[in-house]
């Protein structure tokens, strides 16, 4: 039988992380390279322009994603301690991250990619790297 202390200690371990995440992930974030990976093969993108996004993560589960004047709006959860979903404003769900890294200063994400072509052992993924951004006039 499970003793009480250590599933309450577990529950509060488990419930610690996850808002310890939460809090993590609100403010500006600025993407800072995108690596692909398609079956053995890996590219890095790290050449800042205006096309690179900035998303903005507020508290209340809205995230604004800004490249280039214009804005996106969704929401995002997080729905473990590793997995971040964005949805639209119905609920229905647009992509899903599985979060590799994040604290104060740095997030890490990957999301998994079907296959270009049919067969077996194909791996495919994508890997973000954000750094937390200073808003302007801050």
């Amino acid at each position: 039988m499970i003793n009480k202390g250590f599933l309450l200690i577990c529950l509060l371990v488990f419930s610690t992380g996850c808002s310890s995440r939460e809090k993590d992930i609100v403010g500006l974030w600025r993407t800072d390279s995108i690596s692909n990976y398609v079956n053995g093969f890996s590219f890095t993108n790290n050449t800042k322009d205006a096309h690179w996004s900035y998303f903005d993560y507020r508290a209340d589960g809205t995230l604004f994603e800004r490249r280039k004047g214009e804005y996106r709006k969704s929401r995002y959860q997080l729905v473990s301690a590793d997995s971040l979903l964005y949805t639209d404003s119905t609920g229905k769900m647009l992509t899903g991250y599985k979060i590799l890294d994040l604290n104060d200063k740095i997030m890490v994400l990957k999301m998994s990619q079907k296959p270009y072509l049919s067969g077996k052992n194909q791996e495919l993924y994508e890997i973000r790297y954000f750094s937390k951004a200073v808003p302007k006039g801050q």
